[in-house]
């Protein structure tokens, strides 16, 4: 048996590293897609159609939060912890966990293997590649663990023993960034908004899965600031600037709004905009009707969104430091420097192009996705709306604008495609379809204009 499995393995890994990367959340999405389809899974006991099974599915695998279904009165237990595991290994990745229980069971990996797991955790170089996951493993059962016995308790007055439940789910889906929640009707959180306790459980996970394990065990073996890497200085820089930069917006534009927050006490304003400042980056909890918000207020989430949280992270999007990145880079354009150096570290030549590829591709699909959504809505919604949905499941947020479930077969497709994407990353999907060749011929250079 175990020379079985280990000629079966084997065979999986030929594949390139980003293929099975692919290959391995479509599995997971097929999988929840029968077991929804299930009758044990709803309540009427007729099971899920398969688009809606599909869609809800890729939901979950891929930590986006936009659904058709409302799991509260739709689903059954069985449904609920179906899609509880979808959520939880979506989060962590599949190839994280299969790569711990392989690992566990005795197993030695080939370098081509290493290699597809160093790929599959962005991961520059193979040492200590199964230390981190094993890090990976811990922090998230730990974090998500804690704050479901914190959510429990606060829950009980209201659910009963039915809270234990209700703190797990809502432990698991704000951590793993997914935006799923179990309080029905799609309100999300837009009933329990003055729940400070609650906003500030969630608010935290949300951020704690967001900013990545890694920047999380530098938080936790060198502690101080002169110690962490680079990365880890750059993520948390980033995400006080687009926390505090979003809060400020959301506030500003959706204070006068009665739709929205308006009608609430200034401080009950100040926290749902820094609730949905943190929530829109990749989370997808919202407080208030989206619909009725401003243009300046979608703007300021859609920007959000598409930037997304940080690598090797539960979270979706370009990622903040590619963003970073980006932007550095044009500062050195404008100074007339030729590299960029930050806390004494220099950006190279190739993270600097790889960030640009980023960014472009990312902008192309949300744009082409748009333009096709746009035309199978036949101009029933607003183009805002639109592409509030499509950088929604680009970024894997999940932050519904209500129009989800209106789609027909073909837009929740591509909006189902487009949550892979986002989960897997532009660059890896990309990289999935493209054979690499290094070329040996050097062509003379010639300047062109530009600008």
């Amino acid at each position: 048996m175990y020379k079985l499995n280990d000629t079966l393995l084997q065979q999986v890994f030929r594949f390139k590293s980003t293929q099975i990367i692919i290959l391995s959340f479509v599995f997971m999405i097929l999988l929840g897609t029968f077991l929804l389809m299930l009758p044990i899974s709803t309540t009427d006991g007729q099971g899920l159609k398969w688009i809606d099974a599909l869609f809800t599915s890729t939901s979950a695998s891929c930590v986006c939060g936009l659904t058709v279904v409302d799991l509260h009165n739709d689903l059954t237990i069985f449904g609920v912890v179906v899609m509880l595991l979808l959520i939880q290994i979506g989060g962590l990745g599949i190839m994280t966990l299969a790569t711990l229980v392989v690992h566990t069971m005795g197993y030695r990996f080939h370098m081509q293997e290493n290699l597809v797991l160093q790929e599959s955790l962005n991961q520059g170089g193979q040492a200590g590649l199964f230390e981190l996951i094993g890090k990976i493993i811990k922090y998230t059962f730990i974090i998500e663990g804690f704050f479901a016995v914190l959510l429990a308790i606060h829950f009980y007055p209201e659910f009963g023993f039915n809270a234990i439940g209700y703190g797990i789910f809502h432990s698991v889906s704000a951590f793993c960034n997914a935006g799923f929640d179990l309080f029905g009707n799609f309100d999300s959180l837009c009933k329990r908004n003055d729940d400070y306790f609650l906003l500030t459980c969630l608010g935290l996970l949300i951020i704690l899965g967001g900013i990545g394990f890694t920047v999380i065990s530098d938080f936790i073996h060198r502690r101080r600031w002169k110690k962490f890497s680079l990365h880890t200085k750059i993520v948390v820089v980033m995400n006080l600037i687009l926390i505090l930069f979003g809060t400020i917006l959301i506030f500003t534009a959706a204070m006068g709004n009665k739709a929205t927050i308006g009608d609430m006490p200034i401080v009950d304003q100040f926290v749902n905009s820094l609730f949905t400042s943190i929530s829109c980056r990749t989370a997808g909890m919202n407080t208030f009707d989206l619909a009725a918000s401003t243009q300046i207020t979608q703007f300021t989430m859609i920007v959000l969104m598409f930037i997304g949280a940080s690598p090797l992270s539960t979270g979706g999007g370009i990622k903040c430091t590619t963003f970073f990145v980006i932007i550095m880079s044009m500062l050195a354009v404008f100074r007339g420097e030729k590299e960029i150096v930050i806390f004494n570290r220099r950006i190279s030549r190739e993270l600097r192009d790889q960030s640009f590829a980023i960014f472009t591709m990312g902008v192309i699909w949300v744009v082409t996705a748009g333009i096709i959504l746009s035309v199978l809505d036949g101009r029933v919604h607003n183009l805002e709306m639109v592409v509030f949905e499509t950088v929604s499941a680009f970024g894997t947020v999940g932050m519904g604008i209500g129009i989800t479930s209106e789609w027909n077969i073909m837009g929740k497709l591509i909006l189902a495609l487009t949550m892979l994407v986002g989960r897997v990353g532009i660059m890896t999907f990309m990289l999935s379809l493209i054979t690499q060749k290094d070329s040996m011929i050097k062509y003379p250079p010639e300047k062109i204009m530009v600008g």
